[in-house]
């Protein structure tokens, strides 16, 4: 942790959503800066290029000259996303709005490519961050995903579709939870998304982790094919058999969480030479 007398710098590791087709959770650099926000302050934390530091200076100019100077800036970076800045602002969500198409016209102007910045900078209501950062929903986010699967389920379409990605949320958040309790599963040399995941339970090789990984892949490709399929219809019923789907996965993980509860070690998967075991005990 760095600053001074006025700026605040924070910089954890966080998970957020990503790129689809298996990236859905990727880590993420994340530095806050509060206070009296300092140029170089942004631009050490991103470590940014001449580009980046044009877009940077036009988000500070542009909220000095509405007399809505930022009261928190956030920068995060991480592998294969771009690089982001957000400016939280003291003001209503109304304002946030004209600001942050005030200040990509800015953006606009000073950058004439047919290539886009290299930085995404956008200007957010303060009581986002705080509602944010406020700490996690007394409901589990796998139940709050599944909750809102079958919410949508009743809608139309385009509800439809959406109740399998959250479908899939739910359940990708309860086997996370699974996999981190089984503690060799987490040397992987894979580090994102569904893949990763799925990786991570064959290698428990067991039965029980290879059917779940099966199961985890097989709501990935749908939540895909309902978000990126449009050439055809998208029923009812194929999303009410997704929603069966999720419920009987929850119960399968549940099961092999119940099974790994009552074992006092998983095993390494690699032998154990017989003079080691023995010293062992």
């Amino acid at each position: 942790m760095t600053g001074n007398a006025t700026t605040h710098i924070d910089l954890k590791r966080i998970t957020m959503a990503a790129d689809h087709r298996g990236g859905w959770l990727t880590e993420v650099d994340r530095t806050e800066i509060a206070g009296t926000l300092q140029m170089q302050d942004i631009v050490q934390a991103l470590g940014a290029e001449a580009a980046e530091q044009r877009c940077i200076e036009a988000g500070l100019e542009t909220l000095a000259m509405a007399g809505h100077p930022p009261v928190r800036a956030v920068v995060s970076v991480g592998d294969g996303r771009q690089p982001a800045l957000d400016f939280y602002v003291d003001a209503d969500t109304r304002a946030c709005c004209a600001l942050d198409r005030t200040l990509q016209q800015a953006i606009a102007c000073r950058f004439t490519s047919v290539l886009p910045p290299g930085l995404a900078v956008s200007v957010l209501p303060l009581a986002v961050y705080a509602r944010e950062c406020s700490g996690p929903d007394h409901v589990p986010e796998a139940q709050a995903w599944s909750a809102c699967a079958c919410e949508l389920l009743s809608g139309g379409e385009m509800h439809q579709r959406l109740a399998v990605v959250c479908a899939w949320l739910s359940v990708l958040h309860d086997a996370r939870g699974l996999a981190e309790r089984l503690g060799y599963l987490q040397q992987t040399l894979l580090e994102q998304g569904c893949e990763a995941l799925s990786w991570r339970l064959r290698r428990h090789r067991s039965v029980e982790g290879r059917a779940l990984a099966q199961a985890l892949e097989g709501l990935s490709r749908a939540a895909d094919g309902a978000l990126y399929e449009f050439g055809t219809r998208y029923s009812r019923e194929r999303a009410s058999y997704q929603i069966e789907q999720m419920r009987q996965v929850h119960d399968q993980i549940a099961r092999f969480r119940d099974s790994c509860r009552l074992a006092p070690s998983w095993p390494d998967p690699r032998p154990v030479p017989r003079h080691a075991a023995t010293t062992a005990d």
